[in-house]
């Protein structure tokens, strides 16, 4: 994987997805199972399970706005807001 920090914040982005009710099925328990044992735990077939129902379909790796790269600290709220950045998502709704 990446650096601890990465990582870290890779795993606080899977357990706020969880606490959220967001992953249920497999998904939930490959979920728990990366956040108990690492990602080094899952089988092959459970890091496909774990690509296709958590990463690519909760991860937003950039604004859909400006481009720009979005951390994992950011993600859930970028998930959660179609898709942009905190600084895009301030400007587009500072009128409000």
């Amino acid at each position: 994987m990446g650096n601890h920090k990465e990582e870290s914040g890779m795993q606080d982005f899977v357990k706020e997805l969880i606490d959220q009710n967001q992953l249920e099925g497999s998904a939930l328990g490959i979920a728990k199972q990366f956040l108990g044992k690492g990602e080094e735990s899952l089988s092959k077939d459970q890091r496909r399970v774990f690509q296709r129902d958590v990463i690519d379909q909760f991860v937003t790796k950039e604004c859909t706005l400006c481009g720009s790269d979005i951390p994992w600290e950011e993600m859930i709220f970028a998930y959660s807001n179609g898709g942009l950045c905190g600084s895009c998502y301030y400007v587009s709704n500072k009128d409000d």
